[in-house]
């Protein structure tokens, strides 16, 4: 049903859809619009099914970090770049997870943080990490510390684990013309709700409450950590690999 439902939304959107050339798997592609109101989270490459967001990531990574590169498929030949990503079975794992040097992580409250839960993908806490200081050259999170509960801790963590020069390259909610958004009393150990409740849609658990919309202070937080941040927002040019109505925060280790 959910294939039969993906089909009829990409012929609903026959005139959005858009050639270019993904630099992700690196093929020339047809970008496939499933909903007008959101390409951030779509426009989808049919060969390694990577969302504009996701490629608006491998845009920053490959501009910082691999800047002679054309797609993330390159990133194979380069065994010394270690990459932790908080995302599990996205296109970044189907290009690299053969890589020793690429990992990833997922939560569960029932499996004991560290755990290999199979090769390359391990049970994380953002908040209290179990890898070494200094074990990353990049850690990459999307959409995800509006839904950690300390943020600030788990913002440390991140930081503890990158290299000297480091990037953290992630997206989060943010307004950008007023302060963060505290939904949630996050100071003791009971949630209280001081806005109703926001959840956002999550792959594996269904639903998860968002705690937070970042704003302006971001960079502030970002600051007194100890990282230097930029943020890209997509312009006409990125059109080319597929990449629609987004920013990306990049923040680099001092």
């Amino acid at each position: 049903m959910k294939f039969i439902n993906a089909v009829a939304k990409v012929m609903q959107n026959l005139g959005n859809h858009r050639f270019g050339k993904c630099n992700i798997c690196g093929s020339p592609t047809v970008f496939l619009c499933i909903d007008v109101f959101s390409v951030r989270n779509n426009m989808y490459c049919p060969f390694c099914r990577s969302s504009s967001r996701k490629r608006h990531v491998a845009k920053i990574l490959i501009n910082e970090v691999l800047p002679t590169s054309k797609a993330i498929a390159d990133v194979a030949k380069n065994q010394s770049l270690t990459i932790y990503n908080t995302d599990v079975d996205d296109a970044f794992y189907q290009i690299l997870h053969h890589q020793n040097s690429y990992i990833c992580s997922t939560f569960s409250p029932e499996v004991k943080p560290g755990t290999e839960i199979r090769p390359g993908v391990f049970c994380q806490d953002l908040e209290n990490l179990t890898f070494d200081n200094e074990s990353f050259d990049v850690v990459i999170t999307e959409d995800v510390f509006e839904h950690v509960r300390n943020h600030e801790r788990g913002l440390r963590e991140i930081h503890r684990i990158l290299k000297v020069g480091g990037y953290h390259i992630f997206t989060v909610p943010c307004n950008f013309d007023c302060a963060t958004i505290v939904r949630v009393d996050t100071s003791g150990k009971e949630d209280i709700h001081l806005l109703p409740p926001e959840y956002h849609g999550d792959r594996i658990r269904g639903k998860i409450l968002a705690y937070r919309t970042f704003g302006i202070d971001i960079y502030e937080l970002l600051e007194n950590i100890g990282f230097t941040t930029k943020v890209d927002f997509s312009n006409y040019l990125d059109q080319k690999n597929g990449i629609f109505d987004s920013y990306i925060f990049c923040s680099q280790k001092l």
